[in-house]
């Protein structure tokens, strides 16, 4: 599994949200090899509520990417997933104002994407909600796509 999450054990800091919060919905922009969609997901199947909508481009992304097959087969026992295969820029259009618990976005985020998110989604969080970046940190700043495109 190729997630940038594992060597920290994020999984569990995922994990623990949902049980802490215990959302109704959780919205996942960006799945890869679905870490955090199988620990969000875990969350709701222990907490016996809530659903995971998660979208990606999958292998239409030029980038780093998976297969939308090998996903569906991967997470085809989770009652509370549903997998989309659509562009995180357009997916906030999908949800009412007030709706969304948890938006999580993985989708090589860098400081335009941030603030794009946000614009776009900051209406659909519920209050108290939670958005999720990955990245930020320095060390983040210093990888290699986002050097090479010079990237904040």
């Amino acid at each position: 599994m190729r997630s940038s999450y594992i060597q920290n054990n994020y999984g569990e800091v995922f994990y623990d949200y949902v049980k802490k919060f215990t959302p109704e919905l959780i919205v996942e922009l960006g799945v890869l090899d679905a870490y955090s969609t199988l620990h969000f997901a875990k969350g709701l199947e222990d907490n016996k509520k809530g659903r995971i909508d998660a979208y990606d481009l999958f292998e239409d992304y030029q980038f780093k990417s998976s297969n939308y097959d090998e996903i569906t087969r991967k997470c085809k026992e989770i009652k509370s997933l549903k997998l989309y295969k659509m562009n995180a820029f357009k997916v906030h259009d999908q949800y009412k104002d007030n709706s969304v618990d948890i938006l999580h976005v993985d989708i090589s985020n860098d400081g335009d994407t941030v603030r794009r998110i946000m614009k776009l989604w900051n209406s659909k969080i519920v209050d108290g909600g939670l958005i999720m970046f990955e990245g930020g940190s320095l060390e983040r700043d210093e990888i290699e796509w986002m050097k090479k495109y010079n990237k904040e």
